[in-house]
């Protein structure tokens, strides 16, 4: 029997080095829009941090925090990755606040709808959206009202379907189909994750997982002002990080 090609047990395109840059309580705040970005969203509680954590491979990278809607900041992480050939991209991974949560004063939510509305329809180096939504829940109202403002305004999206270590191998199989038929999307856009496995992250499926998808997005010259994809931070940071379940 042939040995498998070992190439293929690790994504084309991986983290060699992941840093916390900085938290915009508002869209002023926001760092100069330098290299392209991807933002991060789900209803909270949904696992965004444990999945930038286990992709980044950086270990406390985002916080995990017990308290749903914790997080009411745009958080920005500079990634730089390495692919085929020894290329490499430097880019930016925005955590949005997790949105569906009751915690938080009624004013204080209401406020997030404009903030992350205007990010997502005027932030120039804003190249696509991870949609983040619990393969055990499936897609909620909101998610779904998400995914209509994206193609509303043209914004490239891709679902991960994170917790998925906790379905069977045959529903495994199934969802990304059924998540492409009630969403409306192409089953390609739908990924599968897992923070605890490494299902998607860490590991790889037969697309290559998270870091060829967000090399895809990240390199994709087709929407307007975006700017190029330098390297980005160095290796060995221990910039403290932040984030949100």
């Amino acid at each position: 029997m042939a040995k498998p090609n070992k190439a293929l047990r690790s994504p084309r395109w991986q983290v060699v080095a992941a840093e916390f840059e900085l938290s915009a309580p508002s869209l002023d705040h926001c760092p100069a829009a330098t290299v392209p970005e991807i933002a991060v969203a789900g209803r909270s509680n949904v696992g965004k941090s444990s999945l930038l954590n286990t992709f980044a491979r950086r270990t406390g990278l985002a916080r995990v925090s017990r308290t749903p809607g914790r997080t009411r900041l745009l958080n920005f992480f500079r990634l730089r990755m390495r692919g085929p050939g020894a290329a490499e991209l430097g880019l930016r991974l925005v955590d949005l606040p997790g949105y569906g949560f009751a915690k938080a004063r009624r004013e204080v939510r209401d406020a997030f709808g404009p903030m992350i509305e205007g990010y997502l329809r005027e932030r120039e180096a804003l190249r696509g959206l991870l949609v983040l939504i619990d393969a055990r829940r499936g897609p909620l109202d909101v998610d779904f009202e998400l995914l209509e403002f994206c193609a509303a305004i043209e914004l490239p999206c891709l679902v991960c379907a994170t917790k998925c270590d906790k379905l069977g191998a045959s529903e495994r199989g199934l969802l990304p189909r059924r998540f492409a038929a009630s969403l409306g999307v192409d089953p390609r856009d739908v990924l599968l994750t897992s923070s605890s496995s490494g299902l998607g992250l860490s590991a790889v499926d037969r697309r290559g997982g998270l870091g060829d998808e967000l090399a895809r997005l990240a390199r994709d010259r087709s929407q307007a002002g975006a700017p190029e994809a330098p390297a980005g931070p160095g290796e060995g940071s221990d910039d403290e990080g932040r984030g949100d379940p």
